[in-house]
């Protein structure tokens, strides 16, 4: 085959090989209706707290925090309660606390338990835990 076989063989290709790409369509949730949330045990905010030494550090339930490789993560909730995985530079321990050097932001609320079951885009709620007592009037 010459060059420009070959050359005007690509322009009739690519077009056909490059349609779609990056334009995959979510697939449709079953019976047309999202997923129901899934029940974590606590949904807590990083906090900005007085460290041993004096300083301010950010701290996050150990229980919080994943590790896959030498990474280590939390799961960050957003306003709509979907979940998404942070990469966080973890710190030394503090009372069951992880210090969290970088990559989170006081405030933002993260899973407070590591759940295997969780993966990023999961919409999750804080199971609400009843009490005995009755109704105060």
């Amino acid at each position: 085959m010459d060059l420009r076989k070959i050359i005007l063989l690509l322009f009739a290709v690519m077009p056909g090989l490059l349609t779609g790409c990056g334009k995959q369509k979510p697939a449709p949730a079953e019976n047309g209706q999202s997923k129901p949330p899934v029940a974590v045990e606590l949904i807590v905010p990083a906090e900005r707290n007085s460290g041993a030494g004096g300083t301010d550090v950010l701290l996050v339930p150990g229980e919080a925090v994943f590790h896959r490789g030498p990474l280590a993560g939390v799961y960050v909730v957003d306003g709509n309660g979907r979940i998404s995985i942070r990469w966080i530079s973890p710190g030394r321990l503090e009372n069951g606390s992880l210090v969290v050097l970088g990559g989170l932001e006081a405030g933002e609320r993260i899973v407070g338990t590591y759940d295997p079951r969780l993966e990023e885009g999961v919409r999750v709620k804080q199971l609400v835990s009843e009490t005995k007592e009755g109704s105060v009037q």
